[in-house]
């Protein structure tokens, strides 16, 4: 965690270029480590696997435990203000971006970016994550031909993978929303298509299901329900209008548990059945 009060940025990028991964690696250290102080022209994003890092970035003071990582972005200051206490290890890679990563303030416009996540954060489920950091470790020793284009491609999936991954965060963002916010919008923009509980949503955040619940109402006027009916009623308006399936088919491909239920939802938020919709966009 973060060892001062603030608000977390998150940055976003719209290229449809792959990212240029310039070098990577995995540090290891038996005790002792304190990181240098200095001002990078490029992107570095740091996953800690053991131990704790103490890093400064941006003027911020954080505290990076096992399975949280912490994005530098180029031209800002980081330094170690505290060595490490026993063993420390952890992944890093230095990467270009065109056009550059910028911080949002409007979090939600930025959702369906390739690239868009928070600085810092806790991942709830790292396995992904790592696997690609040790592929990029792998591939830096490769000396084949297509190993720098596979790294830049590595280094792209890492950081959308970064970007579709659930966090879990007390923190808030730079619009005052708490961060877990919108890693509930990113696990239900990912599970969506699929029947789930509450309660499967909250474990994965890490939050306790009343409160997410709460706290998601409070901050996005609508509940948890909703949210994620009305992705499914866009995606079955895509469906209808595109497709031959039958209603309950579609109701069953975007997450509905019966058609009855569907058809529901669908007037409720179209004013018309879905039968009706498709005849006029057929």
């Amino acid at each position: 965690m973060a060892m001062t009060d603030h608000t977390i940025r998150y940055f976003s990028s719209t290229t449809d270029r792959p990212l240029s991964c310039d070098v990577c690696g995995q540090l290891i250290s038996r005790d002792g480590f304190l990181h240098q102080r200095r001002t990078l022209s490029i992107n570095v994003l740091i996953l800690v696997t053991e131990g704790t890092l103490y890093l400064t970035a941006n003027g911020i003071p954080y505290t990076v435990p096992p399975n949280h990582y912490i994005f530098l972005h180029e031209g800002e200051e980081h330094f170690g203000h505290r060595a490490s206490t026993g063993s420390l290890s952890y992944f890093w890679v230095h990467f270009f971006a065109a056009p550059p990563f910028r911080a949002v303030a409007d979090t939600f416009s930025c959702q369906d970016s390739a690239y868009f996540f928070p600085e810092y954060g806790k991942l709830v489920s790292p396995g992904r994550i790592l696997s690609l950091f040790r592929r990029l470790t792998d591939l830096s020793l490769d000396e084949c031909k297509n190993a720098p284009r596979m790294l830049d491609y590595t280094t792209s999936l890492l950081l959308m993978e970064l970007s579709s991954t659930p966090q879990s965060s007390d923190k808030k963002n730079s619009s005052g929303i708490p961060a877990v916010i919108p890693a509930a919008c990113d696990w239900i923009h990912a599970n969506y298509r699929r029947s789930f509980f509450v309660e499967e949503l909250a474990d994965a955040v890490g939050y306790q299901a009343d409160y997410l619940s709460s706290l998601f109402k409070r901050h996005m006027g609508l509940s948890l329900v909703s949210y994620t009916n009305r992705l499914r009623i866009e995606a079955s308006k895509k469906l209808l209008s595109n497709y031959d399936l039958s209603i309950k088919e579609t109701a069953y491909s975007c997450g509905f548990p019966d058609e009855k239920y569907f058809m529901k939802v669908f007037k409720k938020f179209e004013q018309c059945t879905p039968t009706d919709y498709r005849r006029r966009y057929r």
